[in-house]
């Protein structure tokens, strides 16, 4: 026991010093941020400090330079503008007067240091020159190895002969020249002679002796420019200042002052010293936090270990508490009960109070029989389970509960029950749900399929006689996908479920009216009397169908077809009865929708040549029985024929040649039309591009395709595998497209359009002709149908109607083009219409596009 307790403790233990080593390590990361960001700052503070020092030197060295020009240009000024040195160097130069009396001589260098004393005649040449304090035959610009008399001339005769300087390099050295002209000054004792002036030059070098000098008086230690010294003394910090000369700059340096350097000497140490010290505390204390946290490990497992014990105590007590989810109870030996736990009220809604003393049996009052079987046959085992068992809420609500009771010893020694209860009313109710919808449809509550065969073979089991027949109805809605495209899927379902209420108010009780799924009904009709009553009910069901709808406010127009099959004429299996009446409904869907039809054997019949047709259709498209055809199409204003109309043609081998209107439904109803049209699109891109390079290529296009998606992407991928300009292609599509799923279909149209095919309004005046979409559609010209052109040679109101859909084709900017033009009169009427093109017999048929003469002309 003693090493369990030290186990426990150092697990305690060891999860506390973590906790403990934890805070500390936080607390250290900050104090070292802290630490690091003061460091920094005292980085920043010292090189600001040294950034402002080198910053006044600087403008302390710029004005020492300064005040040397001024200087120097005084010292010239003082013996340019003498009357003596005019009569003796500018009028005549008189070296014994320059020289041995000392005026302009050794003087300027011992006093002065000018290391150049040069007098320069009107024209540049050196007249006089002093050079280091000694007279020599020197001239100005050779000594000074620089070409600058000419820009001194020039600069002093701007200045109107006030001296001028400069700063230069010369001879590897930074040097300060200043020139003046040589005049007479004030003294009117002097004649002036005609003629430009001599010109007085100083040359002050400053050396690296000088510099140090320079800047010793503004206290800038060791002044020099670039490269002049050797060597600078260890730990000093070098300061730079770039100047601007002639013809360049020159870098000066010295040594900075680095006060920076002096608060680092003073601060960091002591900064050091507190980040050693702040460690050392944080140490300590960080080790008498786990020794105390240590203790009170001890402490808290000792309080751990005295709750465990009363935790296993009251467990003992409530043996039974394992087995309840919800709320206990115990009873006497009377089944009285005598303690309710705090849950019974909120999950039956009653009052302990009001059942304490109350027999257990009145809770449960359905199956109190059992109970009571068991609670008087002590034999009858230790324990009794109801499940389902049925209870009444406080609010006098059905809910059921699953119930366990044992015999136990009470706290006086008396015999008694205690036990548990479970609500599981949700349970079952999803259970109830479950079974429901397994057996009807979720949005219309009708039966479903599996119930309505259930239902079905129910009835059948009956033997139905000829004279009181059992009827089965398979109805579908016509033109309800219209209604989910424009209207959406909540539309469409709260259709659905108006049309369900319908058909229930025409049926009779003992009918089952079931749905199938999508818009697909079904009616089961028992005992039917006269077959006239099943016509009676099919032409109240087409009225009430018929009907208008209201979806999102508008008017909304639909019907109905049905599939009718009998019992036992028919059938007497379920699934044949079925499969009867969907061949029924297929032939009624065939025979113009919104009608009735009764299934006949023949029908079969049919469905199975249309299998065997779909079939053929598919070894069609495998082995390329579908050809091509072109009919031409007249361009009335050019006289030339401008395109041609791709028209697809099946060669059947046993049937022979087969026009579109035989085989383009089939092909819509199985999706095979999506195969069939990528084959017809390529093979007339590659006719186009190979024998009619200069025409437009027109193709149909099923609205079939707009509807399945992915219409844009297949052309352009064609487009590209044949090489033909998109601007050369056509789509031929009806006005219907338009209205089925109008947002879809102006998105592809868009997404052809931007590359440049065109779209044509194939048969216009035969569909809805909602005028709105000329608008809204981008559609390139009207195809105006045949009718309209064949009628013009019969009525006059014909004659109108044509002449106005060309103005209103043209007034929305659209190209349009006659159909079926079979005679030169009907050519002639379109031309005074100023119709764009024709097409029909009289310009050409369809042919192979070898066979198309595209050099017709016609005189009209």
């Amino acid at each position: 026991m003693n090493w369990q307790r030290i186990h426990h403790v150092s697990t305690f233990s060891g999860e506390t010093s973590g906790i403990v080593k934890k805070t500390f390590i936080i607390t250290a990361a900050l104090l070292s941020a802290l630490f690091l960001a003061a460091i920094v700052s005292l980085f920043y503070i010292a090189d600001s400090l040294n950034e402002k020092a080198d910053a006044r030197s600087s403008m302390l060295l710029q004005k020492a330079l300064t005040n040397r020009q001024d200087k120097i240009r005084s010292n010239l000024m003082d013996n340019a503008d003498w009357g003596e040195a005019y009569n003796h160097l500018h009028k005549q130069v008189n070296v014994q007067w320059a020289w041995d009396s000392q005026n302009l001589g050794e003087s300027l260098y011992t006093n002065y240091h000018y290391e150049g004393v040069f007098v320069l005649s009107p024209t540049g040449e050196t007249r006089y020159s002093v050079i280091e304090g000694q007279l020599v035959n020197l001239a100005f610009e050779k000594w000074l190895n620089r070409n600058v008399t000419a820009e001194l001339i020039s600069e002093l005769s701007q200045t109107q002969g006030k001296a001028v300087s400069r700063l230069l390099m010369a001879n590897g050295q930074l040097t300060l020249l200043a020139a003046a002209w040589i005049t007479a000054g004030d003294d009117e004792s002097i004649t002036p002679v005609a003629g430009d002036a001599s010109m007085m030059v100083f040359v002050d070098v400053l050396t690296p002796a000088k510099m140090r000098q320079m800047g010793n008086e503004y206290g800038i230690q060791d002044a020099h420019t670039y490269g002049s010294m050797s060597q600078m003394k260890p730990n000093y910090r070098e300061a730079r200042i770039i100047l601007p000369i002639d013809r360049g700059n020159v870098l000066v340096e010295w040594r900075s002052d680095n006060p920076g350097r002096e608060i680092m000497s003073r601060e960091l140490p002591l900064i050091l010293l507190l980040i050693l010290l702040t460690v050392t505390f944080t140490w300590v204390m960080r080790r008498n936090a786990i020794i105390k946290a240590q203790k009170n490990d001890e402490n808290v497992f000792l309080l751990e270990q005295s709750r465990q014990a009363l935790a296993a105590s009251e467990r003992r007590f409530r043996d039974v508490i394992e087995a309840t989810t919800d709320w206990i109870w115990e009873a006497d030996s009377q089944s009285r009960l005598t303690w309710l736990s705090d849950r019974f009220s909120g999950i039956t809604g009653h009052h302990s109070e009001a059942w304490l003393g109350r027999s257990m049996l009145d809770f449960i009052p359905r199956d109190k029989i059992a109970f009571t079987q068991w609670l008087l046959n002590p034999q009858a085992g230790g324990t009794f389970t109801l499940k389902k068992g049925c209870y009444y809420s406080a609010q006098g609500h059905q809910r059921y509960c699953n119930l366990v009771a044992k015999r136990a010893i009470m706290d006086d020694g008396s015999m008694g029950f205690r036990g548990t209860v479970t609500d599981v009313t949700l349970e079952v109710e999803a259970q109830e749900r479950v079974e429901y919808l397994s057996r009807h449809d979720e949005l219309t509550g009708l039966p479903n399929r599996l119930r309505m065969k259930e239902f079905l073979e129910g009835k059948l089991r009956s033997l139905p006689d000829p004279a009181h027949p059992l009827a089965m109805i398979s109805l579908d809605l016509d033109k309800f996908k219209p209604v989910n495209d424009l209207f959406g899927h909540n539309a469409g379902d709260e259709l659905l479920n108006e049309v369900a209420s319908r058909l229930r108010a025409c049926t009779r009780k003992v009918d089952l009216v079931a749905r199938q799924g999508g818009d697909e009904f079904i009616l089961i009709l028992p005992d039917i009397y006269v077959q006239k009553d099943i016509e009676t009910l099919c032409q109240r069901i087409t009225t009430e169908i018929s009907r208008p709808f209201q979806v999102n406010g508008n008017d909304v127009h639909i019907s109905v077809s049905m599939g009718i099959a009998l019992a036992p004429q028919d059938a007497m299996d379920a699934s044949d009865l079925i499969r009867y009446s969907d061949i029924a409904l297929y032939k009624a869907k065939n025979s113009g929708r919104n009608n009735w039809v009764f299934y006949k054997p023949d029908m079969g019949e049919y469905l199975i040549q249309r299998r065997e047709m779909e079939k053929e259709f598919r070894e069609a498209l495998s082995e390329g029985q579908f050809q091509l055809v072109y009919q031409p199409r007249y361009d009335i204003k050019t006289s030339r024929i401008a395109a041609v109309e791709a028209l697809v043609r099946w060669q059947h081998p046993r049937l022979g040649l087969l026009m579109p209107d035989q085989f383009i439904p089939l092909a819509e109803e199985t999706g095979l039309i999506i195969d069939m049209s990528d084959r017809v699109l390529e093979k007339a891109c590659f006719d186009g591009l190979r024998l009619a390079p200069d025409l437009k290529i027109s193709v149909n296009i099923s609205a079939v395709e707009f509807n399945t998606g992915g219409l844009a992407k297949r052309v352009k991928a064609i487009l590209q595998k044949t090489g033909l300009e998109p601007s050369r292609l056509e789509l031929e599509i009806t006005e219907n497209v338009t209205i089925s799923n109008p947002d879809a279909t102006l998105e592809t149209m868009t997404q052809l359009k931007d590359i440049g095919v065109r779209f044509l309004i194939d048969d216009f005046g035969t569909g809805y002709s909602a005028l709105s979409y000329l608008k809204r559609f981008p559609f390139d010209g009207i195809k105006l149908d045949k009718s309209f052109v064949f009628a013009m040679e019969e009525s006059d109101n014909a004659k109108i109607i044509v002449e106005n859909i060309i103005g209103l084709g043209k007034a929305y900017s659209l190209a349009i083009t006659a159909e079926g033009v079979e005679t030169a009169e009907q050519l002639k009427r379109l031309k005074e219409y100023q119709c764009d093109e024709a097409q029909g017999y009289f310009i050409g048929r369809p042919v192979a596009l070898d066979k198309v003469d595209f050099n017709v002309e016609f005189g009209v």
